[in-house]
């Protein structure tokens, strides 16, 4: 087998194929156009595996920086993935083998970092393993919603449902919004968000970024990416943004306010999204993830966990991995940024 290697594609003819590999949001030529929106010193790499037939039978869109800094950029080279490989029947040791193939290209290029991530990723644990990477455990949770309405319903503990039925209630109403706004309403109501997680011990996710070019925007406008809220007596309580490819719809990022909390208006919006998503003809809705400590009470992301649990869908297994390509360059990288405090 082979690599075809392009830093440009043509986006449609790209997508296509994907799909027929069961590719999802993150390795479509839109993602490529957000991340580099929110990080403007990455190259989109996009793979695919030919076969000794000349037959494709594998896709894959890496993210390759260096520092900017020029003394710093031969040692800080890092190849990441936020997927896994799409492989043609989701073969093991396909998958396998275009990993490899993909280290030699980043050995090729001086990369010092190789990462994987596994946001809507088959669980690839044990290839990463084979493969001398140091894996991260997550977890996610995904619903099948080709089933009924009446079954994804009963699916869900009674505090889901009564939470729903209270926001009904209390009058929230829930709509897609326009690029513009929504982008303005999710950054404030993360900043919102962002206060109570890191009272609890989470990490700060108030974006930080300049407004004008907001990624999420990029993606929103793009078509992949659709912003919904939650509204109560006209104000905007509750955002979120889904991915939507490939019958796959992926929450992706939320914010909320207190008066969201006070009147259940995100469950509300899930269960009303999970609906729309349905009737359009998605097939699965997954409420992205959380890490594996989250299943213990000590975790600051055990209520994440609960929450997304409660739902009634599958809890999926999916495992993460990192390799140190050139060992000294990265200790010599982490001995300067711990002496400069970077």
């Amino acid at each position: 087998m082979r690599l075809d290697i392009n830093l440009e594609i043509v986006a449609e003819e790209w997508d296509a194929r994907l799909r027929e590999f069961g590719g999802t949001a993150y390795h479509a030529a839109a993602w490529a156009d957000y991340r580099v929106a929110g990080q403007p010193n990455a190259t989109p790499v996009f793979y695919t595996l030919i076969s000794d037939h000349e037959e494709a039978v594998g896709m894959a869109l890496g993210f390759r920086t260096r520092s900017a800094r020029r003394w710093l950029s031969g040692l800080t080279g890092r190849l990441e993935f936020d997927a896994m490989p799409a492989v043609k029947d989701n073969g093991l040791q396909t998958c396998m083998e275009f990993i490899r193939l993909i280290e030699d290209d980043a050995r090729h290029h001086g990369d010092t970092v190789l990462a994987f991530g596994s946001f809507a990723s088959p669980d690839r644990g044990e290839i990463l393993k084979a493969c001398h990477f140091t894996p991260r455990r997550r977890l996610e949770f995904e619903l099948d919603i080709t089933r009924s309405e009446d079954d994804l319903w009963m699916s869900m503990k009674s505090k889901r449902r009564s939470n729903i039925k209270k926001a009904c209630r209390q009058g929230v109403v829930v709509a897609d919004l326009p690029p513009e706004e929504g982008v303005a309403a999710l950054r404030h109501l993360q900043a919102a968000s962002a206060k109570r997680i890191v009272e609890r011990g989470g990490r700060d996710i108030t974006y930080k970024g300049n407004p004008r070019n907001d990624p999420v925007f990029t993606l929103a406008s793009g078509g992949l990416g659709r912003l919904v809220g939650a509204r109560v007596d006209g104000e905007i309580v509750s955002a979120y943004l889904f991915k939507c490819f490939n019958g796959l719809a992926y929450h992706t990022l939320s914010g909320h306010n207190r008066t969201a909390l006070k009147t259940q208006a995100p469950t509300l919006l899930l269960w009303e999204t999970l609906k729309r998503y349905k009737a359009e003809g998605m097939t699965r809705l997954n409420l992205g993830g959380c890490s594996a400590d989250a299943v213990n009470e000590d975790s600051p992301e055990h209520g994440v966990y609960r929450y997304k649990r409660d739902w009634g869908g599958e809890v999926l297994q999916c495992t993460s991995g990192r390799k140190v390509l050139r060992p000294v360059a990265h200790g010599l990288v982490q001995t300067v940024r711990k002496a400069f405090g970077r």
